[in-house]
């Protein structure tokens, strides 16, 4: 096997530890043939994706208010990333990437010159594939080789802060049949995913259609993989259930794919394939990716908050009112300047304005209380330090 194959059997073993056989399926050998036909969108499996050359802000903004999918062509060539000159050498280095996760939720991870050389020759049915989202703070090159793009809106959730908020972009490398099965994104967010190299096949299934379809519940045999789940399970669906609306595509080099927050969807690499892709709110997705952030990540929530209120104040009051719960324990970033003007802003006293938390039901600060009866100094204590920075600096 050689010191190699023992890698990659070990990476294999930590990800999937109850699958013996990674091969059983056949999808490269006796199987390969419906791999291959899933190339071409046959009319029993037609849907329509609107594909533009180009978009404005303008015309992205009304597509994203109506929640429309949408395929733009040529981004990375006309937008000048450096990423569209990337191909499977620029990753046959030491880097290590992560390529799955083992029961525990920690990564597995393996060398760009073993991963290559694995996706290259590979003949697994679902094979690994590298979803690494500290690709950027590890390479800088690979980092600054993109950006989002330019039709797209501000990201509000770099507002929460770069520590706070969850991994949110991705390099992708994946060999043909690997994949993703169907989800929705987290936490209500949109998102956009560039192809490079290769080609994948996307299914989207509109917001509201229900978990136990878009699963094919009662209808799946077999194993629980992307590829699985196009050539076993989607077909049954389309029978099973014709008015559940989908969309169904190819998408090539240079596209890039919007998805709207709420869409569900899954992806098969047709080819040894690279990809970016990016996670976002914006002010269209703002009250879904609110409500869940508030319900699930109470911290991040009060920091986003905080960050939103100097240059989103509207969204702030939007938030404030969405939910009928607790305000948050809020605190204004250590800015007098900043503290003075929110005051002003709120109508408020901006000298009392840096003294007192603002939590969203207390819009305008009360005013200071009256000096208490001077008592002898003591030590502050450590409980108290936390009670008054709840979220740390």
């Amino acid at each position: 096997m050689g010191e190699f194959g023992e890698r990659i059997d070990k990476a294999k073993r930590r990800h999937r530890p109850k699958l013996s056989d990674w091969r059983r399926d056949g999808f490269a050998t006796v199987r390969a043939g419906e791999v291959e036909r899933l190339a071409q969108i046959e009319e029993s499996e037609s849907s329509s994706i609107r594909v533009v050359d180009a978009l404005s802000p303008a015309e992205f903004r009304t597509l994203e208010a109506s929640s429309t999918p949408v395929v733009v062509r040529g981004v990375p060539a006309r937008e000048r990333w450096a990423a569209w000159d990337w191909d499977l050498e620029t990753f046959r280095v030491p880097l290590r990437f992560k390529c799955g996760e083992d029961d525990d939720g920690r990564s597995v991870k393996l060398s760009g010159s073993d991963f290559v050389r694995y996706a290259e020759s590979t003949d697994d049915d679902s094979p690994l594939y590298v979803f690494d989202a500290s690709f950027a703070e590890r390479s800088e090159v690979l980092g600054t080789a993109f950006a989002p793009p330019s039709f797209l809106p501000e990201d509000l959730l770099d507002l929460a802060g770069e520590k706070r908020r969850p991994p949110y972009r991705w390099l992708l490398v994946g060999p043909k049949r690997s994949g993703t099965w169907v989800h929705v994104d987290p936490l209500g967010t949109s998102a956009w995913n560039t192809v490079l190299r290769g080609r994948k096949r996307w299914v989207l299934f509109e917001p509201g259609t229900s978990k136990h379809v878009v699963e094919g519940r009662g209808l799946r045999a077999g194993d629980d993989q992307p590829v699985n789940y196009f050539c076993d399970i989607l077909p049954k669906i389309r029978v099973a259930y014709p008015a559940a609306r989908r969309l169904e595509f190819i998408q090539h080099p240079g596209d890039t794919v919007f998805i709207p927050g709420g869409w569900w969807h899954a992806v098969l690499n047709l080819d040894l394939t690279l990809a970016l892709t990016q996670n976002f709110a914006s002010a269209a997705n703002f009250d879904s990716v609110w409500i869940k952030t508030r319900l699930s990540r109470k911290k991040m929530a009060a920091r986003w908050l905080d960050n939103l209120d100097d240059r989103h104040p509207d969204l702030v009051h939007r938030a404030t009112r969405l939910l009928d719960l607790p305000p948050l324990a809020r605190r204004h970033p250590r800015n007098p300047s900043l503290d003075r003007k929110r005051a002003r802003r709120r109508g408020g006293d901006p000298a009392a304005a840096a003294l007192v938390p603002v939590t969203p039901d207390s819009p305008s600060p009360p005013p200071p209380p009256p000096p208490p009866t001077p008592v002898p100094a003591s030590p502050p204590r450590d409980d108290a330090v936390r009670q008054q920075h709840p979220f740390g600096s």
